[in-house]
């Protein structure tokens, strides 16, 4: 086993196709494809293919890492082959965990390998608090943390603010008891809630980097969770600013520093968060090492205003205040009156934005789940006691401040707290200071971790010169990012002003918390296996509901423009094609509505008409390397997209599915075939079947067994065989044609060539030719018209119908009429020419009919001798028009042509037909020919009716005819329909 821990680069040759050397170079997380090669091949797939039994020398391949975080084993010991083809992955998460389960394992790793893996990777830093900016350094102790030291403190550090101090006696002041109480109550139940949810999501599995964006990402998708991950992102830096402005406020106010000069509070602020983000950008550990310094300082802050205004309403200690200032439930109800310094009238709402920040930071202790002695039972427990303690501190705060100071002492001094500190008022200042500056840095720290947490998922282009630049390195442009980013709402010069912004930002992520949760609950899958159990679905939907309403409340423009935000992010992520298979909820969810709506499919009756769509299998031979042989098969198959069904693509290998070589061979044939499908643009599925003698039987069983339930193949589309001649090539083809006929599946018989043009090849100019033989049920009108409205075609071609007569009629004039209403009826627009072939010997419809006509109606059917035309000449015109399958056009528009002499007997004529000898029906075909030739040489595709296989003796001439009625055209589409209306005149 070799291991590159600190490779900068290695070059991998293996020979993957027969025709080329592929030269990869590893290269910090990127894979580049050096020569001209199938660059959507993966370096993953490449080496799974090479363990799998590909012919190469270069089979040697074990373990290859690049130095940031990602991964590709491949192991081959003396006894066996195991090919742990773990592809690349964008995160740690992913390698961590792989990695221990290698050591586990024992063969593959050894523990001295863990270690050397652990020093390369992003600063070390498994579980970043990237909410309030809490890391864990560098390095993690190896001893496992409780409760009380893992989540509980840590998460009352985060919570606690400066809010506590300089703005809840206001509010409570403005609102009064009960209505900040309530505002209280309703703040925390956005977190409560949350929290239930978290604990679920985090005793589920260990939270990474990034903290919320993690959570959310991983299971919302990489654009939802890019989305609220900038926005939080945000919500943190500008949080850094409402700290420094509480840090400001509280130095101009307490040491008597207001008004020096003009802009001064903008001077300092923006002079402080300099400092803050210097001291942040020469070590993270710095601010690590003083975190529980300032929460002990916010702790015996708390102690001292809390034991100074007790003693203040016993009358025993007077701080700074008066006695006239001791006033007994002077703040019960609301007093709402003109805040001096921001000169605005505050109301509930507003009010409310303003303190919600002083109840985030709930993130801190689920963020260290992997450190964790007991995460099941820490991170529920001390994150949910946080909150409690918190939330038993704001609530006494507000009552002892509201029931024993007067209101104008509460309104007139925003810093009262230091006024009747006990035993002196500085040691609450320096601790407003010291709380402030603490929790800007932990802000400070922490948003470029988020930044760069984003940044390494290589989600976001524009965030890429953000990505550290080494494995090691700290962040430091996005510290500076940060800083400049921060320093703008500084100035406002005013706290208040910025606090609904952060407000906003923390509702949105809190509400994608929760709704990760709630989807990953009712999807139900089986890895969602959460050792917190005091959760259920409904409180994770509440609390979206709660968040999102929250945020409607306060300011519902501001919410809107935060949600339009986050909406153009998404559209942004979408748009540059960010794929990660991280196993979002996405695909459980979408999992659970297939499965949902193919039980209610199962249970329903046959399509009607106007739900009828072709779902195309598409028989398609590949090399021997997966490429198809035919590319304008492919091509037509993805053209035929907008008829919005399955879209499926079918091929055979020679060999046995017990063979390790020929499963290699489909491994790699498979992915090289839905390269060359998407390079078409289609999406759809692929399916190579290996087959160890006859592969005709393979393709019908396959026809068959498509699909699931109701959801499957409709409609069979090959290519013509040019080498119909060799052997019994034309016994084999002409057999699996029936066999797809006796399986009611419509036939789509491509005889196309090179000039046929690429999905991509947008034709600005062209036709498409209808040739109406014989009806069958709407097919030959629905391909054509759904061709012309894909990507290709829908510029420039046009639709021409040629209907056939092979009877000689009366009228044509009316006859071609009766057929322009016809396609108006089925909202089709084509221009019409009547084919007048009636004069030949035998009729060209007779090889196109089946001699057992049956009726293909919806409801009531007309009498086989009713026409269309008198249907629709009729005062009592029906809404739906029926037809009789293999009719052909004069028989189908009878009445019209000729309403006193025709009456045709559709079996007799099939009968004297198939008793003409082979040269009759051939000098049809050849005058059919002719015509065609004269009229559609120059169509980019012409599709006309399939011959029935049944009216021919032997395949050979049924081949001949085949061919013979397209010689000399390039592009042939042979359609044959199933049996089935596929076209209706109903809405």
């Amino acid at each position: 086993m070799q291991f590159y821990s600190n490779t900068m680069w290695v070059s991998l040759y293996a020979r993957i196709h027969s025709r080329e050397i592929l030269h990869f170079e590893v290269s910090y997380q990127i894979f580049k494809p050096i020569s001209r090669a199938h660059t959507t091949l993966s370096l993953s797939r490449l080496c799974s293919s090479l363990v799998s039994g590909n012919s190469s020398p270069h089979t040697k391949i074990t373990l290859i890492m690049s130095s940031r975080s990602n991964l590709i084993i491949n192991a081959e010991d003396d006894r066996d082959v195991t090919a742990f083809d773990l592809g690349v992955f964008s995160t740690p998460t992913a390698r961590t965990g792989i990695i221990d389960t290698l050591i586990k394992d024992g063969r593959i790793l050894s523990q001295k390998f863990k270690q050397a893996i652990d020093e390369s990777t992003y600063g070390g830093t498994t579980c970043a608090d990237v909410e309030k900016g809490t890391n864990t350094g560098s390095t993690e102790s190896t001893a496992k943390l409780g409760t009380l030291t893992g989540v509980f403190l840590p998460c009352l550090q985060n919570i606690l603010g400066v809010i506590l101090f300089i703005r809840l006696p206001f509010i409570t002041s403005q609102a009064g008891c009960i209505q900040t109480t309530l505002i209280i109550l309703m703040c925390v139940t956005s977190t409560f809630l949350t929290a239930l949810s978290l604990s679920a999501i985090a005793t589920n599995g260990t939270i990474q980097a990034g903290g919320p964006y993690y959570v959310i990402s991983r299971n919302l998708g990489v654009e939802i969770g890019g989305a609220l991950g900038l926005l939080f992102y945000l919500g943190t830096t500008i949080a850094s600013s409402m700290y420094v402005l509480g840090a400001i406020e509280a130095i101009q106010t307490g040491f008597d520093l207001s008004d020096k000069f003009t802009f001064d509070t903008q001077v300092m602020a923006l002079a402080l968060m300099f400092l803050i983000a210097s001291i942040v950008s020469v070590g993270v550990k710095y601010v690590n090492m003083g975190a529980f310094v300032f929460l002990g300082v916010v702790l015996v802050s708390i102690f001292c205003l809390t034991s100074g205004v007790s003693l203040f309403a016993a009358d025993v200690f007077d701080g700074k205040l008066s006695n006239d200032d001791r006033i007994f439930g002077d703040n019960i109800n609301s007093n709402y009156t003109e805040d001096p310094d921001t000169k605005q009238i505050p109301n509930f709402f507003s009010l409310l934005a303003l303190f919600y920040p002083s109840v985030t930071g709930i993130m801190a202790g689920s963020n260290r789940s992997s450190v964790l002695s007991n995460p099941g039972k820490s991170i529920p427990t001390g994150t949910i006691g946080a909150i409690m303690t918190t939330t038993l501190i704001y609530i006494s705060v507000v009552w002892l401040f509201g029931s024993f100071v007067s209101n104008e002492a509460l309104k007139a001094d925003k810093l009262i707290v230091t006024a009747v500190t006990f035993p002196h008022e500085l040691i609450v200042k320096i601790g407003i200071i010291m709380s402030s500056i603490g929790a800007a840095l932990q802000c400070v720290a922490g948003a470029p971790r988020l930044l760069a947490a984003i940044a390494m998922d290589e989600t976001i282009p524009f965030l890429r010169p953000f990505m550290p630049a080494s494995p090691t390195a700290e962040p430091k442009r996005a510290v500076w990012l940060t800083w400049f980013i921060a320093s703008l709402p500084t100035l406002a010069g005013n706290l208040d002003f910025i606090t609904p912004i952060i407000t906003m930002f923390f509702l949105l992520m809190y509400a994608g918390c929760n709704i990760s949760c709630f989807f990953l609950s009712i999807v139900k899958t089986p890895n969602f296996r959460p050792t917190f159990k005091y959760f259920h679905w409904s409180t994770s939907l509440f609390g979206f509901i709660w968040c999102i309403g929250l945020a409607l409340v306060i300011s519902w423009y501001t919410a809107i423009v935060a949600i339009s935000l986050c909406v153009i992010l998404y559209g942004y992520i979408k748009s540059q094609g960010a794929v990660r298979d991280w196993g979002d909820v996405t695909q459980g969810f979408l999992y659970n509505v297939a499965s949902h709506a193919l039980t209610a499919l199962e249970d329903s009756d046959d399509f009607h008409a106007k739900n009828w769509r072709p779902q195309i299998l598409t028989i398609l031979d590949i090399d021997e390397d997966g490429y198809p042989c035919e590319k304008h098969l492919l091509s037509l198959a993805a053209q035929l997209k907008k008829g919005n069904g399955l879209n499926m693509l079918l091929s055979i290998v020679e060999g046995s599915i017990l063979d390790p070589k020929v499963n290699a061979q489909i491994h790699r044939a498979t992915m090289v075939l839905k390269n060359e499908a998407e390079n078409q643009d289609m999406h759809g599925y692929v399916s190579i079947l290996p087959s160890a003698s006859n592969a005709e039987e393979t393709i019908l069983t396959a026809i068959q067994n498509n699909g699931l339930g109701k959801l499957n193949a409709n409609t069979v589309l090959m290519s013509f065989p040019n080498n119909w001649k060799e052997g019994k090539n034309a016994g084999s083809f002409v057999s699996m044609l029936i066999g797809v006929t006796n399986t009611k599946k419509a036939i789509l018989l491509f005889k196309g060539s090179d000039s046929f043009p690429d999905a991509r090849n947008i034709q600005k100019e062209g036709t498409i030719d209808i040739w109406w033989i014989v009806f069958d049920g709407g097919l030959l009108l629905l391909i054509p018209f759904l061709l012309s409205k894909s990507k290709t075609w829908k510029r420039g071609a046009t639709l021409r119908l040629f209907a056939v007569i092979t009877e000689p009629t009366e009228n044509k004039n009316d006859l071609e009429t009766a057929i322009h209403e016809h396609l108006k009826s089925v909202r089709i627009s084509a221009s019409v020419t009547i084919i007048d072939l009636s004069s030949t010997e035998i009729s060209i419809a007779t090889a196109m009919r089946d001699d057992q006509p049956e009726d293909r109606c919806e409801a009531e059917s007309p009498k086989s001798n009713v026409t269309m035309v008198e249907i629709m000449l009729s005062p009592k015109k029906t809404k739906e028009i029926r037809m009789i399958k293999d009719r052909t056009v004069e028989e189908v528009f009878a009445e019209i042509a000729s309403p006193s002499k025709r009456k045709i007997d559709s079996k007799s004529r099939l009968t004297a037909a198939t008793e003409e000898p082979h040269e009759s029906r051939m000098r049809a075909a050849t005058t059919f020919n002719n015509a065609l030739k004269m009229n559609s040489s120059s169509s980019k595709l012409v599709v006309l009716n399939l011959p029935l296989m049944r009216s021919f003796n032997n395949p050979e001439e049924y081949m001949n005819y085949t061919e013979k009625l397209c010689d000399g055209i390039e592009n042939v589409l042979l359609v044959r329909g199933s049996g089935a209306e596929v076209i209706t005149t109903c809405g």
